[in-house]
């Protein structure tokens, strides 16, 4: 049975179609939850600017604007304090503490384990703890 999360949203940020296709898959079948997709940083940042999310999941290699400069963009530019999760191939000590420095709330290394990712959503859209 999927958690109702159906009064939230989640802006999906990566330039790979086949990640955003897991990704929005992953979640709708655990998931009730409005989800709308970006291809870029520039895209995702337009998006927030323009409607509401609870929760913004974003890649960091990608073109245009990446993910460590979409975080900068809501943390500094839209004094946002949207939960952001960070999934990406950087799965460095070093490349999480930059992540988690520039405002991140979680970090998640690709291929993303898809319990992880749920409890994650949870953690951050449902007030759920694990």
């Amino acid at each position: 049975m999927p958690f109702n999360l159906s009064d939230k949203s989640i802006l999906v940020t990566d330039d790979s179609a086949i990640m955003r296709m897991f990704l929005v898959m992953n979640m709708r079948r655990m998931l009730r939850v409005n989800i709308t997709e970006a291809v870029n940083g520039q895209d995702a940042l337009a998006k927030l600017m323009n409607g509401k999310y609870d929760l913004l999941l974003t890649d960091m290699n990608m073109p245009e604007m990446g993910g460590a400069e979409l975080v900068r963009a809501v943390r500094n530019g839209l004094k946002s304090d949207i939960p952001i999760v960070i999934i990406t191939t950087r799965g460095e000590v070093k490349d999480r503490d930059l992540g988690m420095s520039l405002g991140a709330n979680g970090y998640l290394t690709k291929p993303v384990d898809v319990k992880e990712l749920i409890k994650s959503i949870l953690t951050h859209l449902g007030g759920y703890k694990f």
